[in-house]
C-alpha cells in the first residue's frame, strides 16, 4: 500500500478522526502533558475512557475500572484527569468549524470523528494534508485522516494510519495487503458477535470479508452486513448524512457521586435529569410523547440488598416543557422508590420524540398557552447566558450533594468565564479555584 495518492482508484470519502481526543483537548491548554501517559476517566470518574499513546504503551486497556490500575498509573507517573464534557464538546465543535471550510458535504459522525466528501477534488490526498494541518494549527488537535471510495474504506484507511503513525492513508478495494492488516472484528459495521461467526467460517481479516460469497454473508448478518462487504469491495452503499436524523428517544443517567437512600435526594437527581433531557430535545426541537424513570442499587454490592424498578407513562400532549417533565418525573420516582435500600443509579428517558412542529395539542387544554411557553424559554434563555449552574428550576435543589465525582476535572478554558487563565506572576491561574 502507498501513502495514498497512488490508489488505483480516486479515494472520494476521507474520514477525519481525532487522536486520542479527550487526551488531545487537555494537552491544547496543558503542554507539559506532551509525551507524559495520560488518562480520561469517564462519569464519577469510572473508567478510562481516553488514552495518550504513552498510557496504552504501559499497557492501561480501554474501560479498565480505575481501582484495578491505581498502582499501574502510580508506578509509571500517569496523569488521571476527571472527563471534561463541555470543554471536549466545544473543542469538538472547533475542528468541525476548520473542516467546514474543504468540503460542501460535512457528516458529523460523533464527537471526535468526521465525514467529508471530497468528490472531484483533483488531488484527496494533498487536500487531507493540509486539512490536517490546519486542524493542528487552528485548534491543536492531532487528526488523522483515512480516505476510500466509500465510508467503510475510508474507516479503515483511518485505521490504518493511526497503527502505521501516518496523518494521512488511502485505500481502495484491490489492495490485498493492506485488507489482510485489518482483523475482521475490526471492520466497521462487525463487531465481536459477529466477528465470532465469520470466524468460523473462514472470514480472519477485511481481505476474507470481501472474497466470501454474499449470500453466506447474508445468512449471517443480514442486508445491513452484505452492505458492509460491499462498501469494503468499493459500491457505495452509505450516504452522507449532512444532518444526523433526530432520535426517537434522549435519555440522561448518571451513578451518584455518593450511595443515596432518601427520596428527597433521588427527586433531586431526577429533576436535574429530566430538566438535562429536556434540553437536549429542545435543542433538536422535538417534543417527547412520555418518560420513564428507573432506579437501581449497586449490583456489584453482594454485601446490599438489590432492588431496581422503572416505570413509563404516555403525556396526554407532546411537550417540552420542563416544569411538566419535572413534575411527571418525580410523580413516577415517589411511585417505585422503596425506603430501606441504597441507590446508586437513576435515570429519566424522554420517548416517542418527534418535531415540535409537526404535532397537534388537544382541542380543549393546552399546556402549552403562549404565556406558559414564553416564560419556559425566558428562563431557557437565562441558563443560556448565564449557566445552568446558577439558574435552575425548582426541585433541582442546591448542594447537590448526590452529584458524580469529578475530583480531578481541569477547567473549562472555553466555555466559562471563571476557568479562563487570568496571567498574573509566574504561571497563569483561574479565576475560580477548586
Amino acid at each position: 500500500m502507498g501513502s495514498g495518492h497512488q490508489c488505483d482508484s480516486l479515494p472520494v470519502i476521507a474520514l477525519a478522526d481525532c487522536n486520542n481526543f479527550y487526551v488531545s483537548c487537555e494537552r491544547v491548554f496543558r503542554p507539559s502533558l506532551e509525551g507524559r501517559p495520560v488518562i480520561v476517566l469517564s462519569n464519577n470518574d469510572g473508567c478510562a475512557v481516553a488514552r495518550s499513546n504513552e498510557a496504552k504503551e504501559i499497557g492501561i486497556p480501554m474501560g479498565a475500572p480505575i481501582y484495578q490500575i491505581k498502582k499501574l498509573c502510580q508506578r509509571n507517573g500517569v496523569v488521571v484527569l476527571s472527563s471534561n464534557y463541555e470543554l471536549y464538546g466545544d473543542m469538538s465543535r472547533r475542528v468541525v468549524s476548520v473542516l467546514s471550510r474543504f468540503a460542501p458535504e460535512l457528516e458529523v459522525y460523533s464527537i471526535d470523528e468526521s465525514f467529508l466528501n471530497l468528490t472531484g477534488v483533483e488531488d484527496p490526498f494533498a487536500l487531507s494534508i493540509c486539512i490536517r494541518d490546519m486542524v493542528k494549527q487552528w485548534t491543536g488537535i492531532p487528526i488523522s485522516i483515512g480516505l476510500g471510495l466509500t465510508k467503510t474504506l475510508s474507516k479503515l484507511g483511518n485505521r490504518l494510519a493511526k497503527k502505521k503513525k501516518k496523518g494521512c492513508l488511502g485505500v481502495n478495494p484491490h489492495d490485498q495487503l493492506a485488507l489482510q492488516g485489518v482483523a475482521i472484528e475490526d471492520v466497521w459495521g462487525v463487531g465481536r458477535r459477529l466477528s465470532s461467526r465469520l470466524r468460523r467460517i473462514g472470514l480472519h481479516n477485511a481481505w476474507d470479508f470481501t472474497r466470501a460469497p454474499s449470500p453466506s454473508i447474508r445468512s449471517i448478518g443480514g442486508v445491513t452486513l452484505e452492505r458492509t462487504q460491499r462498501e469494503l469491495m468499493g459500491v457505495s452503499c452509505l450516504e452522507m448524512e449532512e444532518v444526523s436524523p433526530p432520535r426517537k428517544n434522549t435519555c440522561c443517567s448518571r451513578s451518584f457521586g455518593k450511595p443515596i437512600s432518601e427520596l428527597e435526594e433521588l427527586e433531586e437527581a431526577v429533576a436535574n435529569y429530566a430538566v438535562r433531557a429536556t434540553r437536549k430535545i429542545r435543542s433538536q426541537g422535538s417534543r417527547t410523547a412520555g418518560l420513564q424513570v428507573f432506579i437501581m442499587t449497586n449490583r456489584f454490592r453482594e454485601d446490599q440488598a438489590q432492588y431496581s424498578n422503572a416505570r413509563t407513562i404516555a403525556l396526554d400532549e407532546p411537550t417540552d416543557d420542563p416544569i411538566r417533565i419535572v413534575q411527571n418525573a418525580k410523580r413516577l420516582l415517589r411511585s417505585i422508590y422503596r425506603s430501606g435500600f441504597t441507590y446508586k443509579k437513576a435515570g429519566v428517558i424522554l420517548l416517542d420524540l418527534a418535531p415540535a412542529d409537526s404535532q397537534q395539542g388537544l382541542l380543549f387544554e393546552d399546556h402549552q398557552s403562549p404565556r406558559r411557553r414564553e416564560f419556559v424559554d425566558a428562563v431557557e434563555e437565562v441558563v443560556g447566558t448565564y449557566g445552568a449552574g446558577r439558574v435552575f428550576w425548582g426541585g433541582q435543589g442546591i448542594s447537590k450533594t448526590w452529584q458524580m465525582r469529578r475530583e480531578m476535572r481541569t477547567p473549562r478554558y472555553t466555555t466559562h468565564w471563571d476557568d479562563v487563565p487570568v496571567v498574573g506572576e509566574g504561571a497563569p491561574v483561574c479565576r475560580k479555584t477548586r
